[in-house]
């Protein structure tokens, strides 16, 4: 009987035991579910923000908002809404939209940072259209070493992304010292890029150089 007794008290024992593993089991379930929804809430509030940002950006860089503001200040104004909606959210575009807006409100170096962070970034697309507006910039500013050497850098990655644009610009920076060279680009042009806007002109600059 008394054995009987301690078999009880033993399974009683284990039962507690077993239960109480599962209620912590379950507890530490929902805290780590908990946690994960509160992350993901966390992130997408942060999205919802970014986007809010960027929209606004949007309506100052094309205008649409003003706020008694100058056409350069609009720029600038929407320029520090992208980088506001890039440290929300670590969306590239972001940048590469504050690079083209810093640019057209006169910041200069400040288009050339975000432009740079977003040439470095990994997307080969985007990088192209970065490089080649950091490009564009240099020679708008004189700079032609610098900006061939961003155009080169286009023209000899994988992406075709800008790669036309970049050749045609190396063709007409070159085309006073390096008539040869110059050539090249334009030829590379035709045959690699039938279909670009830039065809037609390419080819008429190959005539004009060839008949000089």
């Amino acid at each position: 009987m008394r054995h009987k007794e301690e078999n009880i008290e033993n399974f009683k024992e284990k039962f507690f035991l077993q239960k109480k593993r599962i209620v912590t089991g379950i507890i530490i379930f929902l805290f780590f579910i908990i946690l994960t929804l509160g992350v993901y809430i966390y992130n997408l509030k942060k999205e919802s923000d970014a986007r809010e940002l960027a929209y606004e950006a949007y309506k100052y860089y094309l205008g649409l908002k003003r706020d008694s503001l100058s056409r350069q200040q609009s720029f600038l104004k929407s320029a520090d809404l992208f980088i506001k909606a890039y440290d929300k959210k670590k969306n590239i575009v972001y940048l590469l939209n504050a690079g083209y807006a810093y640019e057209n409100g006169g910041e200069i170096a400040k288009a050339i940072e975000c432009l740079s962070k977003v040439s470095n970034a990994g997307d080969e697309n985007l990088s192209n259209l970065a490089k080649f507006k950091i490009a564009m910039i240099y020679l708008k500013n004189k700079d032609k070493k610098q900006a061939v050497k961003f155009l080169k850098e286009i023209t000899s990655g994988n992406s075709l992304v800008m790669k036309d644009m970049a050749l045609f610009e190396l063709a007409k920076i070159t085309e006073q010292e390096n008539k040869e060279e110059a050539l090249k680009y334009y030829d590379e042009i035709l045959k690699r890029f039938p279909n670009s806007p830039l065809s037609d002109s390419a080819k008429k600059a190959v005539e004009e150089l060839k008949g000089k």
